[in-house]
């Protein structure tokens, strides 16, 4: 079953890289052998053998996985406990905030210091720090002491983490794999995130029917442990010595070069914008979506898990369906699958019977599918490759913001209810977002950049 997942990832990326090239040589006018990029689509969908026995992989792998893993149980079994103890709409959401703060305080100098100094050694700082911090919030709660400022602590940690893994290791997993099974090897990347995102929230749900977080830090410590113990065995050499590398004092200048090459193209000014509409005012529901449940549904953590899961689950459906779509239209796809989410975000809020607030859940993974996966295409394919780096760092930006949206979504769900709050920043997300589709629509390219 999991290799099949794999190869399906695969294909998925296949399909979409020589749709991709496919679409950009009709635009330049160029006679491409449809035939050729075909079997080189084919050739991407070999078996996955080489790249597993790709030295060091399966470690960096493993690692991934482990952040993943802990990022969506800790998704639902923090709101969880929080409320339970709390019932403070408000203090649920700041533990979000503290989970994911970190990216928008350092996105942007996390590839700069990868740059000038060892990959591998901060990685395998950052694991080390994570193993001391769980395993001293394990002891906390086993003993009964565990208190909410020790699990905002512990999320601003993990978050951390998770900021430095993301760049670092898929920095690393780019060293060590030949560049023409890299798209194999994000395949599989993104095989375990899926993976993640649908079991990970069940085993939550199943753990919490005790309401104790002992289980899941405990379980944290020992998977943090092991990825240490995996990065401690990699052994690829992690840092590229540079002349005169001066980075970090250009850090500024370059994201301001950046920004001002966004403003040429109205795909990527128009992507960004879209992104920080959907982080700020839409995805924040997750904060609340524990509040949300009990409220409309069900108390039973299980239930909670279920949901979560069902939208993963969704998502993962959604990412086949793209791939049969011509990349040609990848902007509406992006845009349709925003509406799509937010949409179905609103009737969940809404919604109070189990059956319709399930297909809700799905059809809305549909939706992320179509934001999540021609977010980066989009900007890829829009931004020259001199300044790609700059730009998606200025994505990751703008996916930072939703941390303040969680913030300000728990203030005012304290004031106004979550059920009402979630409803209300929706629907205004909504519509800027018809109102940025109406601009995009209506503006003729006017420059190369332009899409």
């Amino acid at each position: 079953m999991f290799i099949f997942i794999v190869n399906v990832n695969k294909s998925i990326m296949a399909s979409i890289l020589s749709k991709f090239l496919l679409c950009q040589t009709k635009t330049k006018n160029k006679v491409y052998n449809e035939n050729t990029l075909k079997a080189y689509s084919r050739y991407l969908m070999n078996p996955i053998i080489e790249v597993l026995k790709t030295k060091d992989f399966k470690k960096l792998w493993f690692i991934g996985t482990t952040g993943m893993s802990m990022r969506w149980i800790e998704q639902i079994a923090l709101g969880y406990y929080v409320y339970q103890i709390t019932k403070d709409e408000f203090l649920v959401g700041l533990v979000f905030f503290f989970r994911n703060i970190p990216m928008l305080l350092f996105g942007a100098f996390i590839g700069v210091i990868s740059d000038e100094f060892d990959k591998k050694n901060i990685l395998k700082a950052t694991l080390l720090i994570t193993t001391v911090v769980y395993l001293l919030l394990t002891v906390s709660s086993f003993i009964g002491q565990l208190n909410y400022f020790q699990i905002c602590f512990g999320a601003f940690i993990a978050g951390l983490a998770w900021s430095f893994d993301f760049p670092i290791r898929r920095s690393l997993l780019s060293e060590i794999v030949d560049k023409r099974l890299y798209p194999s090897a994000i395949g599989l990347d993104m095989t375990s995130s899926n993976l993640a995102r649908v079991i990970g929230p069940i085993l939550a749900g199943i753990v919490l029917q005790q309401v104790n977080l002992f289980p899941i830090y405990l379980f944290g410590t020992l998977m943090f442990l092991m990825a240490f113990v995996a990065c401690t065995r990699v052994e690829v050499d992690g840092y590229i010595k540079k002349e005169n590398t001066n980075s970090l004092n250009y850090l500024f200048n370059d994201l301001i070069e950046g920004i001002k090459y966004i403003f040429t193209s109205r795909t990527l000014i128009t992507v960004l914008v879209v992104t920080i509409i959907m982080n700020f005012l839409v995805f924040t529901y997750q904060s609340q979506l524990t509040v949300l449940v009990q409220t409309n549904l069900s108390d039973l953590p299980i239930i909670l898990g279920v949901l979560a899961a069902l939208e993963g689950l969704g998502a993962t459906l959604g990412t086949l369906m793209i791939a049969n779509f011509p990349l040609k239209r990848g902007m509406m796809i992006f845009l349709s699958g925003s509406f799509l989410f937010g949409i179905c975000i609103i009737a969940f809020a809404f919604s109070k019977l189990f059956f319709i607030s399930i297909l809700l859940m799905i059809i809305g993974g549909f939706g992320m599918a179509g934001f999540g996966t021609l977010q980066s295409i989009l900007i890829i394919s829009a931004a020259d490759q001199k300044i790609r780096g700059r730009v998606l760092g200025i994505l990751a930006i703008t996916i930072g913001t939703q941390p303040i949206g969680a913030f300000l979504l728990g203030y005012f769900s304290r004031e106004y209810g979550s059920v009402s709050a979630v409803k209300i920043s929706v629907i205004i997300g909504m519509i800027l977002l018809f109102l940025v589709t109406v601009l995009y629509l209506g503006k003729k390219p006017n420059s190369s950049n332009s899409q």
